[in-house]
């Protein structure tokens, strides 16, 4: 590549460090490590910048699993593939349904590519192999390590892992700060500050914005999504949309930032989250009555806004000893301020501050209707009888969880402008980018769409760097000439 184009920012920093790429890619989660891979994979030059002291982002915090839509080329039985693309075209209902204003383009893209997503990730050594149905149809799976290692942690390291086998260099503890266009559209640049106050200028024909979404930055929730109730996050520190203010600068379209997701079962202080899988093994909600008052396997912001009406919005988890989840929870949550043990109802309502008859006759309904209906609420078919002592309970709150708006993307990942068109030279990933899921985000999708997204705008991004690259070069063989 020819040497850095005059940048006049950079021209008042006498002491820049200078780096040159084809590919530069903002944030470290999986969004962005998957396009560094990919651009790599396609032959480019690529830089990482991640203003955190380690990669990972809220990928790193990723503890439920990865949703995927079967693949109709997998099965031999014309039969079978024709199941997996109706069923395919449900969850795509689905999908859209629960968003409102998703792009129908981006989500069918997110669930027809799911399965290579997954399959790409296995091919770097991730083990994915515990598998379970999802949402009721028989070719949308879920999975997750089956080796206790939490999801997040084990698709973070294989990444990490196959990055450092490409000798990808990742710049930590960089926040880039702005992004200015180069001499005649020909790159950009990355303005950014390290930890230990240098100033960096990294030139890249191509960038790719991979920050992650704003739901770790309270202040940023309040500015953006005024009518959102205080709450506290579950988000990584970086969450803070960085991103945002970069495209912004360029002119970038935005979509859909006033809204918030909502993780209903968190732990108060701490906004750790209590996996859904506990819900699904029958663990109900009750109110500071002993009441259920939702059901607790409904959208997650159904749940949480049900939450955030009842008495100190928050709830009690209730669930016996039948349940796994719940057997490991009390291994790893050994603070009594978060979960508790009883056994005996009596023990378990004083511990709850709850009625004793109330509760009694709430747990009563559940162990008559397992498996059919408890009043007005439904419960799975595997439910808690709650019969099996100790009784377990944990107070749990909503919090953030994510932000699905963000910057407006083509199918190419390429970002929109506010004016009409696409700004030269770059591209957005993962939570950073907006449209593919509208106003909610469906469960279990988050990390599948970084990883199908970040190869996307990786692969694209390298497509046109090295275009640009070979053409800058006949041209300059030309004029030698």
């Amino acid at each position: 590549m020819p040497a850095l184009t005059a940048s006049l920012k950079a021209a008042e920093r006498p002491d820049c460090c200078n780096f040159s790429c084809d590919v530069a890619v903002i944030g470290g989660g999986a969004a962005g490590l998957a396009a560094a891979i990919a651009a790599h994979e396609a032959g480019a030059r690529v830089l990482v910048v991640e203003k955190m002291p380690m990669v990972g982002g809220n990928s790193l915090l990723a503890c439920e699993a990865m949703l995927y839509a079967e693949d109709p080329k997998d099965v031999r039985s014309a039969k079978e593939r024709s199941e997996i693309v109706s069923e395919r075209e449900a969850f795509l209902k689905q999908v859209l349904a629960r968003g409102k204003t998703g792009h129908e383009d981006l989500s069918r893209i997110l669930i027809e590519g799911s399965p290579d997503a997954v399959k790409w990730l296995e091919s770097l050594g991730c083990n994915l192999s515990e598998r379970t149905e999802g949402f009721g149809l028989k070719h949308i799976w879920e999975c997750r390590p089956s080796n206790q290692v939490p999801l997040g942690v084990e698709v973070m390291r294989h990444l990490l892992y196959r990055a450092e086998q490409h000798n990808i260099p990742v710049l930590t503890r960089m926040r880039a700060i702005e992004l200015e266009p180069g001499a005649a559209g020909s790159s950009l640049f990355i303005h950014a500050d390290s930890a230990d106050g240098r100033s960096v200028l990294v030139e890249a024909r191509d960038v790719v914005i991979a920050t992650g979404g704003f739901a770790g930055s309270l202040e940023a929730v309040s500015r953006l999504c005024p009518k959102a109730p205080v709450l506290m996050t579950t988000n990584a520190a970086s969450a803070t949309g960085d991103g945002l203010r970069l495209a912004n600068n360029l002119g970038a379209k935005f979509l859909d930032l006033d809204s918030v997701v909502m993780q209903p079962t968190t732990l108060p202080l701490s906004g750790e989250i209590i996996p859904m899988a506990l819900r699904r093994e029958g663990a109900i909600l009750v109110n500071a009555d002993g009441k259920r008052f939702v059901n607790e396997l409904a959208e997650p912001e159904v749940i949480s806004e049900a939450m955030l009406e009842q008495p100190g919005a928050s709830a009690w988890l209730l669930i016996d000893r039948s349940s796994a989840t719940a057997r490991s929870l009390r291994d790893d949550l050994l603070s009594p301020v978060y979960f508790h043990s009883d056994d005996s109802i009596l023990e378990l309502s004083a511990t709850i501050d709850a009625d004793f008859s109330t509760l009694a006759a709430t747990l009563d309904c559940c162990r008559r209707t397992r498996c059919l209906h408890d009043c007005a609420f439904e419960r799975p078919l595997a439910s808690a009888s709650f019969t099996m002592k100790p009784f377990y309970s944990i107070k749990v709150r909503p919090a953030y969880h994510g932000t699905p708006g963000g910057i407006a993307v083509d199918a190419a990942s390429r970002v929109e402008s506010k004016k009409g068109g696409l700004i030269p030279r770059l591209y957005a990933a993962g939570e950073a980018a907006g449209g593919l899921w509208g106003r909610e985000r469906f469960d279990n999708l988050g990390l599948s769409g970084a990883i199908v997204f970040g190869r996307i705008a990786g692969a694209n991004a390298a497509r046109s760097a090295l275009s640009e690259s070979t053409r800058a070069g006949v041209e300059s063989a030309v004029r030698a000439g």
